[in-house]
């Protein structure tokens, strides 16, 4: 008759069981050990020294594996970590049995915030030097990601506008009454305590007020003011703005950043960047969506000679070329250069009138006007204007009409059906797989810290399994 297995909570051994045994080869505990020993965490400016006087510390080491962990758990609380540690046996296999609290884990993420951020690229680096990354195809795109603080309490520039001028009405009004009290000695000559307190809401508006104009925003939270309103998930939300860039071979990312601008229009070169000083060069090409495509950014890489193929659409912030639809669109007219004229779809020469500056200050545009518009046959069709048509001509449209031929090839219109399938996968795994929607820390600093952490584990657990296989070694 077989017998009931039971736990034995009264048996001894001879010899206790090794801490080695208690997690198996391929364990992911025994990846991030791996993992961090292979970095020099002296040079990426983690305190690694010991105390000559005074209690024993953690290791920084021993710290950040917890925390690396942690995150590939899906583990980002302090408190959860703490507890996680005393009751998950990878974790107390992973600490060596040692228990740090709460405070001791913040406090060393806290003081080591640069140093955590370093560790994403160390592990860009790895998958570099494991032949993991070929920087043949780079797809970069953006997603919002709340922040910690919440819509509540958001001080509006137009409401704040509203009530301070409710305010100062109403506070007109006592002042009047006060001075008719005053000629005519009746009544109370001071506001009245309930005005007091409104004189005291007034000036703290019009501190409000001068606030937001200094950062020139029309929203703000104080309680995390680098945050901004954006528009996330169909609603708008106190949020940040999360890049990334993914090398097409194995969907390692290369490239991050965290941004409080609402839209990508100023990232396309800075991302490149950011790629080429951590791996040390650029791919051959990076795809990127509409709201990269400025006229700006187009220019400056190629300036710097990189390689970029960008989905320029009716939503782009440029032209995309001769507009079939429109017969009188600006795109339809050509410029001659040599007798410095615009050419109209009519084929009459628009004359140089002025130069002006571009809508963000960063730019001359060049204006060119219509003169023979009182004869033209379609001069109403063509434009509203009484004084005739005015056309303005962006100072780089050559490189914006060689990026509009480069993405014209089938061969480079196949590359940009594959950005989708390169980059959105990444965040639908950070949001939806590894549910990751909101920053757990206040102030843009913190945030980008959690996001390179965010990042670096999905960097680690593309190299997992290739580690589990035994195909790639860290030391």
């Amino acid at each position: 008759m077989s017998k009931q297995i039971k736990a034995n909570y009264n048996q001894e051994f001879l010899l206790p069981p090794s801490i080695e045994d208690w997690i198996s080869k391929d364990h992911p505990s025994r990846y991030i050990r791996e993992f961090v020993e292979s970095l020099d965490l002296k040079e990426l400016g983690f305190k690694v020294l010991t105390n000559e006087e005074g209690r024993p510390y953690y290791s920084s080491d021993l710290l950040l594996k917890l925390w690396l962990y942690g995150y590939f758990q899906q583990i980002r609380s302090s408190r959860k970590l703490e507890k996680a540690s005393k009751e998950n046996i990878s974790l107390i296999w992973l600490s060596g049995m040692n228990y740090p609290d709460h405070n001791t884990l913040w406090r060393f993420w806290n003081d080591n915030k640069l140093s955590i951020r370093k560790i994403f690229k160390e592990s860009v680096k790895t998958a570099v030097k494991l032949d993991l990354v070929s920087m043949v195809v780079n797809a970069l795109d953006g997603t919002k990601i709340k922040a910690r603080s919440s819509n509540e309490g958001i001080l509006n520039k137009k409401k704040l506008d509203e009530i301070l001028k409710k305010l100062d009405e109403k506070i007109g009004q006592m002042e009047k009454e006060i001075e008719i009290n005053e000629t005519t000695e009746e009544g109370e000559y001071s506001l009245p305590e309930e005005l007091q307190d409104k004189e005291k809401l007034r000036e703290k508006i019009k501190e409000s007020l001068k606030e937001l104009k200094e950062i020139d925003r029309e929203n703000m939270n104080p309680k995390e003011k680098e945050a901004r309103v954006m528009r996330n998930s169909g609603k708008k939300e106190l949020s940040y703005n999360a890049q990334a860039v993914v090398d097409d071979k194995h969907q390692i990312l290369v490239g991050i950043d965290l941004i409080n601008n609402e839209n990508d229009a100023e990232s396309l070169v800075p991302m490149i960047d950011e790629v080429k000083e951590t791996t040390g060069k650029t791919a051959e090409v990076t795809i990127a969506d509409s709201g990269y495509a400025t006229s700006e950014q187009i220019s400056e890489a190629s300036i710097k000679e990189y390689k970029v193929l960008l989905n320029i659409t009716e939503k782009s912030n440029i032209s995309t070329g001769p507009r079939t639809d429109l017969p009188y669109h600006a795109s339809n007219f050509t410029y001659n250069e040599e007798k410095d004229v615009l050419i109209c779809p009519e084929s009459k020469e628009l004359k140089f009138l002025r130069i002006e500056d571009s809508k963000n200050k960063r730019y001359k545009l060049r204006k060119y006007k219509c003169k023979d518009f009182e004869s033209c046959p379609v001069r109403w069709e063509c434009s509203k204007s009484k004084t005739g048509r005015v056309v303005k001509l962006n100072p780089y449209y050559k490189v914006i009409q060689k990026q509009i031929e480069y993405q014209e090839l089938e061969i480079n219109k196949e590359k940009l059906k594959r950005r989708k399938a390169l980059i959105e996968p990444i965040f639908a795994f950070i949001k939806e797989i590894d549910g990751f929607r909101r920053f757990t820390v206040k102030g843009i600093e913190k945030a980008k810290t959690q996001w390179s952490m965010i990042c670096t584990t999905v960097n680690l657990k593309k190299m997992y399994k290739p580690w589990m296989k035994g195909e790639i070694k860290f030391t």
